[in-house]
């Protein structure tokens, strides 16, 4: 991989591409708004910030994309200006910059710790390098006074690529692997990185016997608490049900001793039935998990017989994440016999001393097939012996049957003798008292016949009577004459109904002339005739002299036409005068209207 600057336009970022190098990636991380992609092993920065990153980036033997060249030819340099830069304001004597801090601090830690020093702890953050796929690992050491207590000292601590594979080849010889909770004595040298002031040592080497024999001290530490309370043998203690066959599991679901485990109860032909409860058993997460498992089956243990806690191979210091004394106390207290299978013939732990161990797996899943069988083994015996004393019984039972069968025979002949003489005298009694039952019986059914024949001659002519008095009512004359009455009653209503109709249209007639005859009287055009006038003005008619104002024009309707006039003076009250006045004045033009 070359050191490469592209850029992808539509996604609006810039491209920064290299092979590994601490100093650079140090370089890279000062870029703005910067991030990392794991996938593809490459750096991204907006595009907004192109020009410096080229100005940062300067000096580092970078090739630029044909991409590159092209979108800067087209932007000119137009893609955003660098971040600001902080003024910088000359130091004051005796003050210490934080560069120049952290280089003396370093070189007087490298004089005081010239040589690798070897120091103990716990591993912290390491399985997390796994994941992230760095070629180095940068993890915390950890001191606790024992397993389990609370950490009193940090330390961060480097394993750069080399050293790495130095020491994983000392643990593979050593069947031991890293992992965080683990107790290790490792050898490195002391520094501090100067650009963040971050106090650390870089590993070089490993103590695996320290690790090995940390493990076996801290298991001996659990063993002897449990002892001490007297609680270490209570589930060894605990006798087998009698036919396990509700087995409860506790392991990875996903792993190979699930399968192993299975796949043995499958091989037996019996009809177990399994219950697994997921659990991680390997890595710092071992005992939540566990202790989950072990409350669940405890709260639900009237619906199992035993619990087998189980997982596949992996080393040696992987079974110290089962030595924990919350492990320990919970399967000693557990209501269900325990069976372990985490380990291998050659390794123990914690499990193997306080429950019934069986190493594997399959060996567990074995162990409770053996049960069952054992239980099906005593079963046949004990059908057997059943059947032995059963056939021995029944022999006994047969000769005494045969016996009281020969009695019961002779018993059942004198009987039957007895009962058929009683049968030949109960038939002759029997018949005599049939005989003269029926004739009385035939008595009276020819008295009951007798009588239903009267009342049925009776009944007949009864009808008969009936439908001849319906003939002569149905007869033709009859309906005639019916006919006729009916035809002479509906032609008087009819006359009656005409003369109520003309009667009442006369009277109707007169009223209506009547109506009339006052609606012509109140007509305006019939007073107007005998020698009334109405007087109008465009606001309407004229009621009072108040209504018409001097000098207003206003129309005079007649009987026979109309006449149009004007209002000259105020009229007076005496009819003398106004008649003199009205003489002298101009006599108003008659008009049509």
């Amino acid at each position: 991989m070359t050191r490469m600057i592209d850029v992808e336009v539509e996604q609006k970022r810039i491209k920064i591409s290299f092979p590994y190098k601490r100093e650079l990636v140090e370089v890279v991380r000062t870029l703005p708004d910067r991030w990392y992609e794991n996938r593809t092993k490459t750096w991204f920065v907006p595009l907004q910030h192109l020009n410096y990153v080229i100005e940062r980036l300067d000096g580092y033997h970078f090739k630029y994309s044909p991409a590159l060249r092209k979108f800067r030819g087209q932007t000119k340099g137009e893609t955003g200006d660098k971040p600001p830069q902080p003024a910088l304001q000359a130091v004051p004597d005796g003050t210490w910059t934080i560069s120049r801090l952290n280089h003396a601090a370093r070189a007087a830690l490298r004089q005081r710790f010239d040589e690798s020093i070897w120091v103990v702890g716990e591993l912290q953050d390491f399985d997390k390098n796994r994941s992230s796929n760095y070629q180095n690992y940068f993890f915390d050491l950890v001191e606790r006074p024992f397993a389990g207590a609370n950490e009193v000292a940090r330390l961060k601590a480097v394993l750069f690529d080399r050293h790495r594979q130095t020491i994983a080849r000392r643990l593979r010889n050593s069947d031991l692997k890293l992992a965080d909770g683990l107790a290790v004595r490792l050898r490195g040298k002391i520094d501090l990185y100067a650009r963040n002031g971050r106090y650390q040592i870089l590993v070089d080497d490993i103590d695996p016997a320290y690790t090995a024999g940390e493990i076996e001290l801290n298991r001996e530490r659990v063993y002897r608490g449990l002892k001490k309370k007297g609680v270490e043998n209570d589930n060894l203690r605990l006798s087998w049900p009698v036919c396990p066959l509700r087995v409860g599991l506790i392991t990875s679901v996903d792993s190979d001793a699930y399968n192993d485990f299975v796949h043995t109860l499958e091989q037996s032909g019996i009809g177990f039935l399994l219950t697994a409860h997921h659990a991680n058993v390997q890595g710092v997460h071992t005992e939540r998990s566990v202790l989950a498992a072990l409350s669940y089956f405890r709260e639900n243990a009237h619906q199992f017989d035993v619990v087998a806690i189980i997982r596949g191979g992996g080393s040696r210091s992987e079974l110290a994440y089962f030595d924990t004394e919350a492990i320990g106390e919970a399967v000693c207290g557990h209501p269900l016999k325990i069976i372990c299978g985490v380990g291998h013939q050659r390794d123990t732990c914690l499990l193997d001393l306080i429950s019934e161990s069986t190493k594997t797996p399959t060996a567990a899943a074995a162990r409770v097939v053996e049960a069952v069988e054992e239980f099906r083994y005593a079963l046949d015996e004990r059908q057997m012996a059943i059947a032995e004393r059963a056939e021995g019984r029944v022999e006994r039972d047969k000769q005494i049957l045969h016996r009281a069968a020969a009695r019961l025979e002779r018993q059942v002949v004198r009987r039957l003798g007895t009962a058929r003489q009683r049968q030949a005298r109960l038939e002759g009694d029997l018949g005599e008292q049939v005989r003269r039952a029926l004739a009385k019986k035939q008595r009276l059914v020819d008295a009951r016949q007798d009588r239903l024949d009267g009342q049925l001659r009776r009944t007949i002519d009864r009808r008969r009577y009936q439908v001849d008095g319906a003939r002569r009512q149905l007869s033709l004359p009859r309906l005639e004459r019916r006919l006729l009455r009916r035809r002479q009653d509906l032609a008087r209503r009819l006359e009656r109904v005409d003369e109520l109709s003309r009667r009442q249209g006369a009277e109707a007639r007169r009223h209506l002339k009547q109506v009339e005859q006052r609606l012509e009287l109140v007509d305006p055009r019939t007073i107007l005739k005998r020698g009334f006038a109405l007087v109008r003005t465009k606001q309407g008619l004229v009621r009072s002299p108040d209504d018409v104002d001097v000098g207003q024009d206003f129309n005079v309707i007649l009987g026979q036409g109309s006449l149009r006039a004007r209002r000259l003076a105020d009229a007076e009250t005496d009819t003398t005068d106004s008649k003199d006045k009205s003489d002298k004045s101009k006599t108003p033009q008659p008009h049509e209207g």
